[in-house]
């Protein structure tokens, strides 16, 4: 049996409204990602960190949440420029093949993630180097006191709003430390793409795309779907649902997803109404992921299943991931005050985190 949501969506039309449901102005942080990019890359690029630091075999990003996509992204738009791996790790401990020659980044925006104090704690033992990014907390203090650089900043903000702060720091650091060259143009460049997605999306704005996508996808269950950098965005995508608009969501990443996903499209028969599925799509796309995709959107047509695809014009690939998280940031937005949510707490997580210090 269909089961319907009723939709107010007075709560989006005016400014109004819009700041009186969002008192702790996570709209603010959104717009803010422009100036998080540059303080990031100007506050990186002139940490003292050692020379020693640049000659590793291994770069392993450590965190988790908001603050490990930003090593995410980082390591597809680099993919092929750095000479050395680059991965992230999500979870306690570190993979059995870090060690003396590897450097690990440390990425925590409280300091106080305990997967990522774990990480850093094996890293400390296994004599990797190891680089702090956080606004504080243990993990500063900790790295500190072993004589490993600190990159700080000052942000108070939810960690998932400082996506600005954990992509620029990573990069900013990978260029301080010769991985990769300057990327002072391709950011200013980027940004200015960027500028022009504000009058699409501002809450101010008379017709607004970011409004009409939350309003189409209100009541549904969002899975986003890309391949190569947009694989590493429909993650974010993801993650923002959930913690924004306090909804359920999924991802899959292309191509993997067609050797499995789309088999499950036509049931249960209740996933046609309650599924869109997010093309997340980029100018460079590879070539025959281009095909796939067209291909997977006849075979949603066909199960029934909706969809919807989003695609910026960037005049390079960091333009085009910084659009589409500004824009998506802002559906995710609008569609937790059509959903009745306070964007900005994360009451579950809350919950979740007293009853692992009690050990219960």
């Amino acid at each position: 049996m269909a089961i319907t949501e009723t939709r107010d969506t007075s709560v989006i039309e005016s400014v109004e409204r819009i700041r009186a449901a969002d008192p702790e102005d996570m709209l603010g942080r959104i717009k803010e990602l422009p100036k998080q990019i540059r303080d990031a890359w100007a506050i990186a690029t002139k940490a003292s960190i050692p020379p020693a630091y640049g000659d590793v075999r291994s770069i392993i990003v450590a965190g988790m949440g908001g603050s490990a996509i930003g090593g995410d992204l980082a390591a597809a738009l680099l993919e092929g420029e750095l000479k050395v791996p680059m991965t992230v790790h999500r979870d306690y401990g570190l993979p059995g093949y870090v060690g003396r020659d590897s450097l690990v980044i440390a990425s925590s925006y409280s300091g106080n993630t305990e997967e990522t104090l774990s990480a850093f704690e094996e890293a400390r033992r296994r004599g990797a180097k190891v680089l702090a990014l956080t606004t504080g907390g243990k993990l500063a203090e900790l790295a500190r006191a072993s004589g490993y650089p600190v990159v700080t900043f000052s942000y108070k903000a939810r960690p998932r709003a400082t996506l600005g702060y954990s992509l620029g720091l990573v990069l900013g650091a990978l260029f301080r430390m010769g991985f990769v060259r300057d990327l002072s143009a391709d950011i200013e460049v980027a940004l200015k793409d960027l500028s022009r997605i504000e009058e699409r999306v501002h809450e101010g704005g008379r017709t607004n795309d970011a409004k009409k996508l939350a309003q189409e996808l209100f009541g549904r269950i969002m899975v986003a779907y890309g391949a190569g950098v947009m694989g590493v965005m429909a993650r974010r995508v993801k993650g923002q649902w959930n913690e924004n608009a306090k909804n359920w969501s999924a991802f899959d990443i292309m191509s993997e997803l067609n050797h499995n996903a789309v088999v499950g499209f036509p049931h249960p028969p209740i996933a046609r109404e309650a599924l869109t599925v997010l093309l997340l799509r980029s100018d460079r796309d590879n070539p025959r992921h281009k095909i796939r995709f067209e291909v997977t959107r006849e075979l949603l047509d066909r199960a029934q299943i909706e969809h919807r695809t989003l695609q910026f014009a960037g005049q390079n690939l960091l333009s085009e991931v910084l659009q589409m998280v500004l824009f998506t940031d802002y559906v995710s937005f609008y569609l937790a005050l059509l959903n009745g949510a306070d964007p900005s707490p994360n009451d579950s997580i809350d919950y979740l985190k007293d009853r692992l210090a009690k050990g219960s």
